[in-house]
C-alpha cells in the first residue's frame, strides 16, 4: 500500500497532519550505492559473463536482479520510514524491508520529553540527527534517527503540544498528575501527603451533611 494512502486512513476525524518527516536522503547512500555499484561491476564484466556460455549469462542475471532489488529495497524503506506530526498525536512508522511495518504513536498529553542529539562531522554538516519523544507510563519511546534538521523538528512538536493543553487547560496528563503527587511528597513527606488526604475526606463528609 502506498504509504500516503496508508496515512490517509490512520488519520482520525478532524486530525491534520502537519509535517511528514523522513531522513535524511544522504542515508540512503550506502544501500543504494551498494546496489548501485553491483550494476555497474555486472556490466563492466559483461562480455567475460558471455564468455562462460549459460553459466556466465545466469551469473549476469542475478547480479543484476540483487543490485536492483537492493536499490529497490533502500529507496522503499526510505520513502516509508516517517514520523507524522499532526494535530492531534505523533505517529512514527518503521519500515523494515518490504514486508515489515512497525506503527506507534502518542498523543500530546503523554508526551513528557522531546529531545534531539546531533552527532559527528556529517549529520553537524548535513543538518540530520536523531530525535526522541519520551513518554508518560510504560508506553515506548518513539526515535527516528538520522533525521532532517531535528531542530526545527523538536520545536514543531513543542509548538504544537502547547496548543493542544492550552485548549484543555483544566486536563492534566498522568505525568503532570504523577509530578504533582511526587512534589507532594517530597514537600510533606508521606505522613504529611496522608494527613492532607483525610483532611480532604473530612471536608468532603462536611459539604455533604450539609
Amino acid at each position: 500500500m502506498n504509504i500516503n494512502d496508508y496515512l490517509t486512513k490512520q488519520l482520525q476525524n478532524g486530525e491534520d497532519a502537519l509535517r511528514i518527516v523522513r531522513r535524511h536522503p544522504v542515508t540512503i547512500v550506502p544501500a543504494v550505492g551498494l546496489g548501485g555499484f553491483l550494476i555497474l561491476l555486472d556490466f563492466f564484466f559483461l562480455a567475460w559473463w558471455f564468455r562462460h556460455g549459460q553459466w556466465g549469462v545466469g551469473g549476469f542475471v542475478v547480479f543484476l536482479i540483487i543490485g536492483v532489488v537492493l536499490v529497490i529495497r533502500g529507496l522503499y524503506v526510505w520513502r516509508n520510514n516517517i514520523l507524522v506530526v499532526t494535530t492531534q498525536r505523533v505517529i512514527d512508522i518503521d519500515q523494515h524491508g518490504f514486508f515489515e511495518r512497525n506503527v506507534a504513536e502518542a498523543t500530546y498529553d503523554k508526551i513528557q520529553d522531546v529531545r534531539y542529539t546531533v552527532k559527528g562531522m556529517w549529520p553537524t554538516i548535513f543538518r540530520f540527527g536523531s530525535i526522541v519523544l519520551q513518554t508518560a507510563g510504560n508506553n515506548t519511546n518513539l526515535e527516528l534517527e538520522d533525521v532532517q534538521r531535528p531542530v526545527e523538528l523538536q520545536q514543531l512538536i513543542t509548538d504544537v503540544q502547547r496548543q493542544a493543553k492550552a485548549k484543555n487547560p483544566s486536563d492534566l496528563s498522568a505525568a503532570e498528575l504523577l509530578e504533582v503527587v511526587d512534589r507532594l511528597k517530597t514537600e510533606l513527606g508521606p505522613e504529611g501527603v496522608e494527613r492532607l488526604l483525610r483532611k480532604q475526606g473530612k471536608n468532603s463528609h462536611a459539604q455533604e451533611d450539609v
